[in-house]
């Protein structure tokens, strides 16, 4: 049996490298699908690593109400707008606005996985090019079957305002979609072919 999560956390925060090794061995495929869908590919790895080094120094502040999981995106996300928001600084620019703001938008360059099948290559283009909190709201959901009250522990918002962003990401995905895939069949689904490219990434 697996040592559950928190523990190994904690033991690595007390200096047992093995601990954090197992750790960081479980989570990685997670987390780097989670920015490897956002930021290029040559500094994946060094937001991944930051994640982890962003767990051990905010253990103090888990009160181990939620899950690892939620502590995990919880650290992952706050991570990852702080890269966006320190690379539009070094470039010049003023914070982006990452409720309005898409990846593509931001000038990223994530990494494309997907070559066989174009309809997920669409879709994950077109994930790029929506806000990076909607991105994030529908991954979390989507890909890493985080619920609504979890994801709200993750983005620091009341469940409600998850449902209702969830609502407008669906929306604005759509809205992306729609002239890409015109003239294909009309029996696309949306929630299906997002759930196919997490699982491909």
């Amino acid at each position: 049996m697996q040592p559950p999560d928190l523990d190994l956390l904690r033991q690595w925060q007390e200096g047992d490298n093995v601990a954090g090794t197992s750790l960081f061995r479980r989570y990685f495929p997670t987390m780097r699908r989670f920015f490897g869908n956002k930021i290029g590919p040559s500094e994946v790895e060094d937001l991944v690593q930051r994640t982890f080094m962003g767990l051990v120094e905010g253990i103090g502040q888990f009160r181990g109400e939620a899950s690892f999981r939620v502590f995990l995106f919880s650290v992952a996300r706050l991570q990852l707008y702080k890269f966006l928001r320190d690379r539009g600084r070094r470039e010049g620019r003023h914070d982006p606005d990452l409720r309005m703001s898409s990846i593509r938008g931001l000038g990223q360059s994530p990494s494309s996985i997907l070559h066989a099948d174009e309809i997920q290559t669409i879709v994950q283009q077109a994930l790029q090019e929506i806000s990076v909190e909607h991105q994030v709201v529908i991954e979390l959901f989507y890909w890493e079957r985080i619920t609504g009250p979890e994801i709200a522990e993750v983005l620091g918002v009341a469940p409600a305002t998850v449902r209702t962003r969830l609502f407008r990401a669906r929306a604005e995905l759509e809205e992306r979609l729609a002239p890409l895939l015109a003239g294909r069949s009309a029996a696309f689904d949306l929630e299906a072919a997002v759930r196919d490219v997490g699982s491909r990434i």
